[in-house]
C-alpha cells in the first residue's frame, strides 16, 4: 500500500556562521510531540500511516516510520495541573495552527488508500500553485496531516 512509501523527512543541519544570526549549534532533528487525549485512538490512527510504536511509558510513547520519529503523550496530566499547557487547554480546538507535513513518493495511491481506510479527509486531493499535489487529513486528536508530492516535472 502507498503508506508503506512514506519517505524520509529530515531537518537539515548546518553550522551557522560565525559573527551570523542564530545559534552556533547543530540543529540534529526536529520531533514533534503531540497532546491528545485518547492514546489508543491516536496510535490507531498513526499505525493506518504505517508508523510503529518505537518505545512507550504509559500514556507517553514514540511512533516511528521510516527513520521519523512522532512522540504522542496523554493529556490528562496537563489538563488536570499543573502543567505549563494548562492555562491554555480548552481555549482552542486542539491542532488549531498546527500542520504536519508528510512528503511522499505517491500521493495519489496514498489517496486512494487514505480513502479506503476511512481516513478523516478534510481537504481532497489537488494540484497546489507552489508545485505540489496533495491532500489533508485530520488525526483523531485534531491534528491536521497534509500529505503531499512534488507536481511531476516539479
Amino acid at each position: 500500500m502507498a503508506f508503506d512509501r512514506v519517505s524520509t523527512v529530515r531537518c537539515c543541519t548546518e553550522r551557522k556562521r560565525r559573527g551570523g544570526a542564530g545559534w552556533e549549534v547543530n540543529v540534529r532533528s526536529i520531533v514533534v510531540e503531540l497532546f491528545v487525549s485518547d492514546v489508543e485512538q491516536s496510535i490507531a490512527f498513526y499505525r493506518a500511516l504505517g508508523f510503529r510504536v518505537a518505545k512507550r511509558w504509559g500514556d507517553w510513547l514514540i511512533l516511528e516510520r521510516d527513520g521519523v520519529k512522532l512522540t504522542l503523550q496523554g493529556d490528562s496530566h496537563a489538563v488536570a495541573g499543573p502543567h505549563y499547557f494548562t492555562p491554555h487547554i480548552g481555549r482552542q480546538p486542539r491542532g488549531t495552527g498546527v500542520e504536519i507535513v508528510v512528503q511522499v513518493d505517491d500521493v495519489e495511491s496514498l489517496y486512494a488508500d487514505a480513502q479506503a481506510r476511512g481516513l478523516n479527509i478534510v481537504k481532497p486531493i489537488q494540484d497546489r500553485d507552489w508545485g505540489a499535489r496533495d491532500f489533508r487529513v485530520a488525526d483523531p486528536a485534531g491534528y491536521f496531516v497534509r500529505l503531499t508530492s512534488p507536481l511531476r516535472g516539479e
